[in-house]
């Protein structure tokens, strides 16, 4: 499955392994209410989350963007000649953006909850589905998927949590310094 860990996080833990020399690594994934729960239990020092929470005691940082593109096995695909599409679940908001945006003329074949199972998927039986940049750039180059022309465009943020009085907090800073796309900056490509 591909996750915040597959898309931005691996460039960022060797970075952190070659110029922190003080920090332990300890990587896990849980969901992200367990991560909220965790981080408020200090049992963990950073979480990175696609929707942060409001709560008082955690400071939320965009760390990334990532672009997502729709990609399709079929080559010169128009927007409006897409009969039926792969829908991706990539939380709330962009969720209800894309049934507005195709519901009404292309019909939504099926519905999966991760980016990996649509790509093996759409490569296996052939479609089209809406899938982070960094997944599909070799599969695009090797002439396996094609971009669509003229879609709708979606992202998906991701954001660093952690505790606003966390005796780590200068720590904390400085790893996310060493983030492979740096907040406020844009990404590219």
């Amino acid at each position: 499955m591909m996750s915040i860990w597959d898309i931005v996080l691996q460039d960022w833990l060797q970075k952190i392994d070659r110029n922190l020399d003080d920090v332990q690594l300890h990587i896990q994934n849980y969901s992200p209410l367990e991560l909220r729960k965790q981080l408020l239990a200090r049992l963990i020092d950073i979480a990175f989350i696609f929707e942060p929470p409001y709560i008082e005691e955690i400071v939320t940082e965009k760390v990334s963007t990532v672009p997502l593109q729709l990609v399709s096995t079929q080559q010169n695909l128009e927007v409006d000649q897409i009969k039926s599409i792969i829908q991706v679940d990539y939380g709330e908001a962009v969720n209800s953006q894309f049934v507005r945006d195709f519901c009404e003329n292309t019909a939504i074949k099926h519905t999966m909850s991760q980016p990996r199972i649509a790509l093996n998927f759409i490569t296996e039986a052939g479609g089209t589905a809406y899938l982070p940049k960094q997944m599909c750039f070799d599969l695009i180059r090797k002439k396996k998927l094609f971009l669509v022309e003229k879609p709708p465009t979606y992202t998906r943020e991701i954001f660093a949590m952690y505790l606003a009085k966390s005796n780590k907090t200068e720590l904390i800073k400085d790893s996310l310094m060493l983030f492979p796309y740096l907040r406020n900056l844009p990404l590219s490509w």
